[in-house]
């Protein structure tokens, strides 16, 4: 299923104006401090910054999932009979809490 939902993910994820932007400023900076840095300093930076592009996917496909989950979640509600009703819910809460269960 995983591997499913990163299928949908990666189909209907867009990279929107302002992400390419700050992604080419992020390249300028690099670009920038390679030649500053020493190799060592180098391959931890590069290291890193692979780091936050993999937290940044992973966190972009555990949105995309909880989204789905969501969907289906009101999917499901709009589908009971009787309907879902939160005041229903509050109500029947207050009971089971003051022993009228």
């Amino acid at each position: 299923m995983p591997e499913y939902l990163r299928a949908l993910h990666e189909r209907f994820t867009t990279v929107s104006p302002e992400v390419a932007k700050i992604e080419r400023e992020r390249d300028r900076i690099l670009a920038r401090l390679r030649g500053q840095l020493g190799r060592s300093q180098r391959v931890l930076l590069l290291h890193l910054l692979d780091l936050e592009d993999d937290l940044r996917d992973q966190t972009s496909l555990d949105s995309f999932i909880t989204g789905i989950r969501l969907a289906r979640g009101i999917e499901q509600e709009l589908g009971e009979i009787p309907p879902y009703s939160f005041d229903d819910e509050n109500e029947e809460q207050a009971r089971k809490r003051n022993g009228g269960g």
